[in-house]
């Protein structure tokens, strides 16, 4: 719930107020249907005006609790946000218009958080006083501030825990009272069982008001502590980012520091004047320097222009030299052709001369084969002579014969290659 709702209501009236009236307005008019009638919820809640109003301020304190838990989201979520920018070291006062321009641009709802409402009055009191003397002081009063508001949220809840017994006591009393009253000794024992009734209504007055009040002190635990573990982490965000972040100058020495300050405007005015003409001096030499050098840049390109000139010169003589010897080299190649040429006619002419030869030999070798099997035949017929021969006993005669024969085959053969060589010729 937002402060603009706030303002909506009156002082005396809040939400968790009329959210509670109204669940107690719907609990009773369930409680009270038929269909509850004579159960245990409806023993101990309708019996008496008295439980009435116990289960009115049970009611109003779990949803003040629970609107109150609900926030607790938030603030945790507020709490995992990026930090301010981070510092090496202490930074003047002055740089606290940035942290508040960088603060400024967070979302609403985590302004409207209690580390943006703390942090927002941090720097506001840095910018108000110009100054971080007694800053420390300043943040250790906003986080007793926020300590005593966690303490301070719960007061209804204490109430209740507070009134919820004495309420049960009352209504004990009441019954207690209401039964007993304008009876006499001797009425006792008539009216035993309307005795007993009403003790009974005593005792669950007082067990429900106990319950409420035992249900409100542990919702009063769980919140209270959550709540306070919320201040100590929000305590330790805002002095881990901002205790020891600006400079703090003593207000006695402010005097002195103005001395020191005009002092040093007055050196640095001296210093920039003495700077400008050094400026000028170094223009003036660095404008020699530089005609001097465009000087030598124009001399050294027209030496490197002779230079290049001379090797073009000599680039062209080597390409002449070199085509003539290119020239001869072709010309060299040509007649080594030509040699090669004539030589290779004659290798062709000698080839052709080997083909006949070898035709001839070809001859040779089909007459060779030819006599080679006039050779087989005449040995078969060796084999059978020698075979009549050796049957014959008549092997003398047989081997005269066999020479005679060799010589006339040896004649023979001397006779032909004549023959055929003076036909050749």
């Amino acid at each position: 719930m937002d402060n603009a709702s706030k303002r909506r209501l009156p002082v005396w009236l809040d939400l968790p107020m009329l959210v509670a009236a109204l669940l107690t307005v719907a609990f009773y008019v369930v409680i009270n249907r038929p269909a509850f009638a004579g159960s245990i919820v409806h023993r101990y809640t309708t019996e008496h005006v008295v439980e009435y109003v116990v289960v009115t301020f049970f009611i109003w304190g779990l949803v003040d609790v629970l609107f109150k838990a609900c926030g607790f989201p938030l603030e945790y979520l507020a709490l995992r946000q990026p930090t301010l920018p981070l510092r090496l070291a202490r930074e003047p006062v002055t740089n606290v218009e940035s942290l508040d321009a960088d603060l400024q641009s967070r979302p609403k709802w985590f302004l409207d958080s209690r580390l943006g409402r703390r942090l927002t009055a941090a720097i506001d009191y840095i910018q108000q006083k110009e100054s971080a003397e007694g800053f420390e002081d300043h943040l250790r009063y906003l986080a007793q501030q926020d300590d005593e508001q966690a303490h301070a949220n719960y007061g209804l809840i204490r109430f209740i825990c507070w009134v919820a017994p004495v309420l049960g006591i009352l209504g004990t009393v009441i019954h207690f009272a209401s039964a007993f009253v304008g009876m006499n000794p001797d009425q006792v024992t008539d009216n035993l069982q309307k005795i007993m009734g009403e003790i009974g209504t005593a005792f669950s007055t007082t067990t429900v008001a106990l319950a409420a009040a035992i249900t409100m002190m542990f919702s009063l635990f769980l919140c209270e502590r959550a709540e306070r573990g919320l201040v100590y982490a929000i305590n330790r965000r805002v002095d881990g980012e901002l205790l020891s972040r600006f400079e703090v100058v003593d207000e006695s020495l402010t005097p002195f520091l103005q001395a020191v300050q005009a002092g040093s405007r007055a050196t640095l005015d001296t210093l920039d004047g003495t700077l400008k003409r050094q400026l000028q001096v170094w223009s003036a030499a660095f404008h020699q320097l530089q005609q001097e050098s465009d000087n030598r840049l124009q001399s050294h390109a027209q030496l490197w222009e002779q230079s290049l000139t001379k090797v073009h010169q000599r680039f062209e003589q080597s390409d002449q030299a070199r085509d003539q010897k290119l020239v001869k080299l072709l010309t060299d190649l040509q007649s080594q052709r030509g040699e090669h040429q004539s030589q290779l006619e004659a290798v062709l002419g000698q080839l052709s001369g080997l083909q006949t030869h070898f035709a001839a030999l070809v001859d040779a070798l089909s007459g060779l084969m030819r006599g080679e099997g006039e050779l087989v035949k005449l040995q078969q017929i060796l084999t059978q002579n020698l075979h009549g021969i050796h049957e014959t006993q008549q092997l003398d005669q047989a081997l005269h014969g066999l020479t005679a024969a060799i010589h006339l085959l040896t004649a023979r053969h001397d006779l032909e290659p004549k023959g055929k060589t003076s036909r050749a010729a």
